[in-house]
């Protein structure tokens, strides 16, 4: 405990300024730990916050690290305007937030919906991306800048309309319960749900119907050759996660049997130790 009069060296908030194509200024808050060029950048999932990272505070108020942890737009505290969510816009704003916190390079965990905002970032900022931990996420190349772009519109315009009304919800709500498992304590589901529920019905829908305007990526014999070595933890077994490896240098995987899709925070202990080795050599 610090003493009396004493400011903590710990967590700095922060709001980064994200310019969009219109000129408008969206704020994306932030926590900032520690000081250095180069830092750990968490992203969390779709309909999440900052907060689900809680149990890796081992990881980030770690004197010898920095490490920034992010509200995505239309998350947390972050702005939440009615406008479209694409990967690449999430992406730009974790660079906003870098560029406000004097970070050149980062090692971002992402989880979820944030494994292939990681992904878009690594395409629109390189030399910023040191590594990426996926944690049950994968990318593949149809995630950002899909060849049929008419194709993909019809099927982003299926999800949008399935997440209205009252069926809307009932969908949203199966798409909650489907993260646990039998061994995810009540007492976080309850938690899960309230954080999830509480991000606006408008942000949910855009962030998983919104189109990439990105450009499709390079053949997959070009991607191998990304220096960004990736580790997904996985809840599940999934062929997907496999399918990663040639998106990579150099890849580890890991697969927790049981596990309920927040891994992290059903066994922060684990996990972190996990992403502690990861990080050892890099």
């Amino acid at each position: 405990m610090a003493a009396a009069g004493a400011v903590s060296a710990a967590e700095i908030p922060g709001i980064a300024r994200l310019t969009d194509l219109h000129g408008n200024d969206l704020h994306i808050h932030y926590e900032n730990y520690g000081a250095g060029p180069e830092a750990l950048v968490f992203i969390h999932g779709w309909s999440c916050d900052l907060t689900f990272w809680r149990g890796q505070e081992p990881l980030y108020n770690n004197p010898d690290r920095r490490a920034l942890l992010i509200d995505l737009p239309g998350h947390g505290l972050s702005d939440k305007p009615h406008r479209a969510y694409p990967i690449e816009f999430f992406a730009r704003a974790i660079e906003a937030v870098m560029r406000d916190a004097g970070v050149e390079r980062a090692t971002l965990i992402g989880h979820s919906l944030g494994g292939p905002i990681a992904y878009a970032f690594l395409r629109l900022f390189p030399e910023k991306a040191k590594a990426l931990v996926l944690v049950d996420a994968f990318v593949s190349r149809h995630m950002a800048g899909p060849p049929d772009r008419a194709a993909t519109a019809a099927y982003f315009a299926r999800i949008a309309r399935s997440f209205q009304g009252p069926a809307g919800e009932r969908t949203f709500a199966q798409r909650v319960e489907s993260c646990f498992t039998t061994q995810t304590p009540e007492a976080l589901r309850a938690e899960i749900r309230a954080k999830m529920y509480a991000t606006p019905k408008h942000v949910r829908i855009a962030a998983l119907s919104s189109i990439s305007s990105l450009l499709p990526p390079p053949p997959t014999k070009s991607l191998t050759s990304l220096p960004s070595p990736s580790r997904p933890p996985s809840s599940t077994p999934r062929k997907d996660l496999s399918s990663c490896a040639r998106f990579f240098t150099r890849m580890q995987l890991d697969r927790w049997e049981g596990a309920g899709h927040f891994l992290m925070l059903e066994d922060p202990a684990r996990f972190n130790r996990e992403v502690e080795q990861f990080l050892a050599p890099i």
